[in-house]
């Protein structure tokens, strides 16, 4: 199976007050296509586990082309692509019924000890992964995030929760968008200049009970959070508006 198709349905809970699918919501689809696919590949979360391993993304970036809107049946697709040094890219797009492009996107992702929290790798992937070389990629492969350093700045504390938390036991990748969706209907009309494009780095776990500060900044259609636990940084999330 060199690449994965789900149809699914956008639903009102996806998307914000103006009805715009939430940035946090993207990165959903593009995590729980990853994880559908690598499952049906032979190496869901128990099989890496076997190996003491979980799966785990260090970058994210979309781009959105054009919002679906609520009730809109939409196919999402994924693949793999070649893995180098342990990192393992994978490519997303969202489609229409008529099979016109809504969001492109992509992510790195690696595999993580679970007793040291190290990059580490499972030889055996590579053969169960199929070759993909000649499928052209829909998006880029994920860039860094940027921060700006001018602008309007807000700033603010999370505490991460329960809920917050997924199978690898620290704040799931897609929650701080959430938090930059808050920041950013404070210092934008979102309602007419919605998000186009985002782009995430993760450089340090995030876990219940932690103090993280936050530091958002926005200029004229630029935005970035910066994340850190005690003066480390944890992650870097960046995007521009419509």
């Amino acid at each position: 199976m060199k690449v994965l198709e789900n149809q699914f349905k956008i639903m009102s809970s996806d998307c914000d007050r103006y009805g715009h699918l939430k940035m946090n919501r993207v990165l959903v689809i593009m995590q729980e296509l990853a994880g559908e696919h690598s499952d049906k590949l032979g190496w869901s979360f128990e099989n890496t586990l076997k190996h003491n391993a979980v799966w785990v993304v260090t970058r994210n970036e979309f781009l959105i082309e054009r919002y679906p809107t609520i009730g809109q049946a939409v196919r999402g697709i994924s693949f793999p692509g070649r893995a180098r040094r342990g990192i393992y890219p994978r490519y997303y797009l969202i489609e229409d019924e008529q099979g016109q492009a809504l969001i492109r996107g992509s992510s790195f992702w690696v595999l993580a000890d679970v007793h040291t929290r190290q990059m580490t790798d499972i030889k055996d992937i590579m053969e169960d992964f199929p070759d993909t070389s000649a499928l052209a990629p829909f998006f880029h492969n994920p860039g860094t995030a940027d921060e700006l350093v001018e602008g309007v700045s807000q700033s603010g504390v999370w505490h991460p929760v329960f809920t917050e938390l997924d199978r690898n036991g620290h704040v799931n990748n897609t929650h701080a968008a959430e938090r930059a969706l808050c920041f950013l209907n404070e210092a934008a009309d979102i309602a007419q200049h919605p998000v186009r494009a985002v782009r995430v780095s993760y450089h340090k776990e995030m876990m219940a009970g932690d103090a993280v500060d936050m530091a958002f900044v926005s200029k004229d259609l630029d935005f970035s959070l910066r994340c850190d636990i005690k003066g480390e940084l944890a992650l870097r999330l960046s995007g521009n508006l419509f």
